[in-house]
């Protein structure tokens, strides 16, 4: 009797940590789910355990002391067999040919952007915006933080990085739940402008939610046998929040995940809708992740030849270089990376460009320099200011390829951009503004962009002759804005508003309402010298 309920005891035991372990991690229920087959060989592995600790004795006088841990054995010799002889050893080629690039000539075909929308606030620059904005709304701050998702998609074939807000600790989650996440924020990738989107519904499904309405573990329940990885916050074109959620199987029995379809869940209202690959929403961006684009395109680059040939002869053998970006084009996003050969000399043979949506892949031969010897030659550009590079997009101007990039101070705010010609990355241009950039590039002459030192010395005499008044007293109020890159602060002062730009004092970012503000500014408000108290 003491046996039975020792057993009892001790499977009951089993059972609930299972429950729980499931509840947390929330693997499908899945053979080709590693996850899944990683819990059943510790189920079995805690099965055998506990027999063994009840009645070790019975298995020893039964002549099965091994025996019991056949079971485990069996499955990892299975799995182990079964990922060797489906690995890249036997199947290189099928690797190869897991995705499709076609190869294209870029004068000719290399799809053209609208200079005056490139994108140029990367993830950190979007990510600081938003930071900041929240942080000036007192009654979100107290309560809410941004995600650190900042997904790029487009909205009405305009770039964006959106992210929902999140409860800030554990205590205010229980304060706000059953009200749910009121905003969520959108940043402009051309502008910098930051968005607090309020909602008509809050949002309740979430991937900050704690219990049964956070995202994976609600889709989890409601599809328990999908595979599927964290989903994708995006929002639709008319502004409503959904997560996206890619469905995967696998191509070599139990290796290497494809996307099969996606669910799209609503994160007001929880409800959730099923897709294949062929009648997917055309409002959604991404359904291929960059990791798994990346590996793909790796394997085509090492495998094309063959096994072998990746190993040893390595003819023809490539990889893609350290670094990715997007590109916003025709309403879809593009993966863009660079292509170079294997000994990384700096130099690359060419680029490929993805859509992430559809996985339609193109190659473009241009032999060129690496994404990293251009950031070089832009960040030398401006050595005195120690800025540094962002990783640049590849654009096309005058069927010429170009990387584009921001450069920023040590405090993470981009001070310029910089233009360098992809094929002779010596040559490079900077301005404070993309428009300053594109003037230099086509030889017009603008304020931004083509100066003479005799303008700019006109330029400086005109600001000293300026009259200038002296200004000083407490912030009524404080506001920010991006404009052509630089962050510009409005304060409200005895009723009348006044701006100042980051660059005037390190510490406006911290201004505080009530705080004493002194200085100088012009007849238009403009602070040409501000002291803070």
């Amino acid at each position: 009797m003491k046996t039975i309920k020792k057993r009892l005891f001790l499977y009951l035991t089993l059972f609930i940590i299972s429950l729980v372990v499931f509840y947390i991690y929330t693997p499908a229920l899945n053979i080709h789910s590693q996850e899944f087959r990683f819990l059943i060989l510790m189920l079995t592995i805690a099965v055998i355990s506990v027999e063994i600790t009840i009645d070790g004795q019975y298995f020893y006088n039964k002549k099965v002391k091994y025996g019991a841990l056949i079971i485990p054995i069996l499955l990892v010799i299975v799995i182990a067999l079964g990922n060797l002889v489906n690995g890249v050893l036997f199947r290189a080629t099928d690797y190869a040919d897991l995705i499709e690039v076609e190869e294209k000539s870029f004068q000719e075909d290399f799809p053209a952007m609208d200079e005056s929308s490139i994108p140029m606030m990367d993830r950190d620059t979007a990510q600081r915006l938003g930071d900041r904005r929240i942080g000036s709304i007192s009654e979100l701050v107290s309560q809410f933080v941004p995600a650190e998702t900042y997904t790029q998609i487009n909205i009405d074939n305009e770039p964006y990085r959106v992210t929902p807000l999140q409860y800030a600790s554990f205590m205010r989650w229980l304060n706000n739940r059953s009200e749910g996440i009121p905003n969520y924020l959108k940043v402009d990738m051309v502008t910098g402008a930051v968005e607090v989107e309020d909602l008509e519904e809050n949002i309740k499904y979430s991937d900050s939610e704690l219990l049964n309405r956070n995202v994976k573990r609600h889709l989890r329940f409601k599809y328990p046998t999908r595979i599927f990885e964290d989903p994708d916050f995006e929002v639709d074109d008319e502004g409503h929040p959904y997560y996206i959620a890619t469905t995967y199987e696998n191509v070599f029995w139990f290796k290497q995940l494809e996307p099969t379809g996606l669910i799209v869940l609503d994160a007001v209202t929880g409800e959730s809708e099923e897709y294949n690959l062929d009648s997917m929403p055309t409002w959604v961006d991404r359904v291929y992740s960059s990791d798994l684009i990346l590996q793909q395109l790796n394997y085509k680059g090492q495998y094309n030849g063959g096994f072998f040939n990746a190993m040893f002869g390595k003819r023809g053998v490539t990889k893609t270089t350290d670094g990715y970006n997007y590109i916003p084009m025709n309403d879809d996003i593009y993966l863009y990376t660079g292509v170079t050969s294997i000994n990384r000399d700096s130099s690359n043979i060419g680029f490929y460009l993805v859509n992430m949506r559809t996985k339609a892949a193109e190659f473009y031969p241009v032999t060129s320099a690496d994404e990293f010897s251009a950031m070089q030659s832009a960040e030398g550009s401006l050595q005195q200011m120690r800025f540094e590079s962002t990783f640049p997009l590849l654009i096309s101007l005058n069927e010429r390829p170009y990387y584009i990039s921001s450069l920023k101070d040590d405090s993470g705010l981009v001070r310029s951009y910089a233009l360098v010609d992809a094929q002779d990355y010596q040559k490079v241009i900077t301005s404070e503004t993309v428009d300053g950039l594109i003037a230099q590039l086509n030889g017009q002459s603008t304020s931004d962009a083509d100066m003479t030192e005799a303008e700019d010395e006109a330029e400086i005499e005109e600001v000293d002759e300026e009259i200038l008044k002296q200004i000083s007293g407490e912030v009524e109020n404080i506001s920010q804005a991006v404009v052509s890159g630089n962050t510009i602060y409005y304060f409200m002062i005895d009723g009348s508003i006044y701006k100042a730009d980051i660059t005037l004092n390190d510490a406006l970012p911290f201004v505080e309402e009530g705080q004493v503000i002194e200085g100088e500014a012009t007849e238009e408000n403009e602070f040409k010298v501000i002291i803070l108290d």
